[in-house]
């Protein structure tokens, strides 16, 4: 993936499952909410299933995908809007 394509710089608020694991009394359990999650980064697929975003690129590679079930995104925000492609110094 070139980075020319990498254009949406986006952050993603996002709820997951939380689980326990062992065995537990039912008595006195407390209940367990899923969790409030928050990713930024580059969006590089944006499906109607699901959308996948990158932390950190370079010339060819790329480091931390990560892709969300579109039914549990809470709100996507554009952060930079187009993201132009910096000089390698």
């Amino acid at each position: 993936m070139e980075q020319g394509n990498l254009k949406r710089l986006v952050m993603i608020e996002w709820v997951d499952s939380v689980g326990c694991s062992g065995w537990e009394y039912t008595e006195g359990m407390e209940p367990i909410e899923p969790a409030l999650c928050t990713s930024v980064g580059f969006l590089v697929d944006d499906s109607a299933e699901y959308k996948t975003i990158i932390q950190t690129i370079s010339h060819r590679q790329v480091f931390g995908r990560t892709s969300i079930p579109s039914v549990a995104i809470l709100r996507i925000m554009d952060l930079a809007g187009e993201v132009e492609r910096a000089a390698v110094v």
